[in-house]
């Protein structure tokens, strides 16, 4: 695994060692995954490390840390299969709905923990049973939905579900529609500049797809009517309301002819073996 020039030192060796199955390093790893969304950076394979963690010890795992890790795939790398890997590895709780696991214990240096010997008679946290889900499924299957309308180029249909969230939705309460929505939201706010990502990840796909379009086909692709910085960005020229892309490898497309010289030896041989 080669390294990432912005990863910490501890991260990089934590996940290149044996101790990446060491659940007592989790907490390192949530720290970094809340480090990615505050500064808008993204390490898959830390977060992957992460999961693999929840995986194979359900008892200690965060149903936020792991809609972080999926939402941060969706808007770094929307068309790569970075969320379809980090799906894979969410646990039945997130895969058929079930309750999730207890809540794990305190950690040893977490405030939380009470070392008074005072306080021994007091009663143990209920931690034993497993804890009711409160909308993580059905956030899964909607962050599931975004990632299907990106990766179908479904750009507008995207915008509109992530931008305006449905109140309704069949076979679901009302109650549990909010819950999502609150999910999605607390994502989308505590993930510092993911709509500019995805925003840049969309302009290369429209830049592979198109030799010119629409402003205003183009700022319903980009969600968003301002999209001059887009365009400089990319080094794309605006003319009256036509966006002119410069003309690449994917949008030009040239003929190629391949030409195969066959010796009349080899003509030779062939014909011999198939009168044999």
């Amino acid at each position: 695994m080669s390294p990432q020039v912005d990863r910490p030192a501890h991260i990089q060796t934590l996940i290149s060692s044996v101790d990446r199955y060491n659940p007592g390093n989790c907490h390192l790893l949530e720290d970094y995954l809340q480090q990615q969304l505050s500064t808008g950076t993204y390490d898959l394979h830390a977060n992957l490390a992460l999961l693999k963690l929840y995986q194979f010890n359900p008892a200690i795992l965060s149903p936020s840390a792991s809609l972080s890790a999926l939402f941060l795939a969706l808007s770094n790398a929307p068309f790569a299969p970075d969320f379809s890997l980090s799906l894979s590895l969410l646990s039945d709780s997130f895969a058929v709905g079930a309750a999730l696991p207890p809540l794990p214990a305190p950690h040893p240096d977490s405030d939380d923990s009470d070392d008074d010997d005072d306080d021994d008679d007091a009663p143990a946290p209920a931690n034993g049973g497993p804890r009711e889900p409160k909308g993580e499924y059905e956030c899964v299957q909607r962050l599931k939905t975004l990632s299907a309308l990106l990766a179908a180029r479904k750009f507008r249909a995207f915008w509109a579900l992530v931008s305006s969230p449905p109140t309704e939705v069949d076979g679901e309460d009302a109650a549990k529609v909010r819950e999502v929505n609150a999910l999605v939201e607390g994502l989308k706010e505590s993930a510092h500049g993911w709509a500019d990502r995805v925003r840049v990840e969309i302009a290369g796909e429209v830049e592979r797809c198109f030799r010119s379009l629409k402003r205003e086909q183009l700022a319903a692709f980009l969600g968003t009517d301002d999209v001059d910085a887009s365009i400089q960005a990319q080094g794309w020229k605006l003319d009256g309301a036509e966006v002119r892309i410069p003309p690449n490898e994917s949008n030009a497309p040239k003929a190629q002819v391949t030409h195969e010289r066959i010796e009349i030896e080899q003509l030779a041989r062939l014909l011999g073996r198939s009168q044999a």
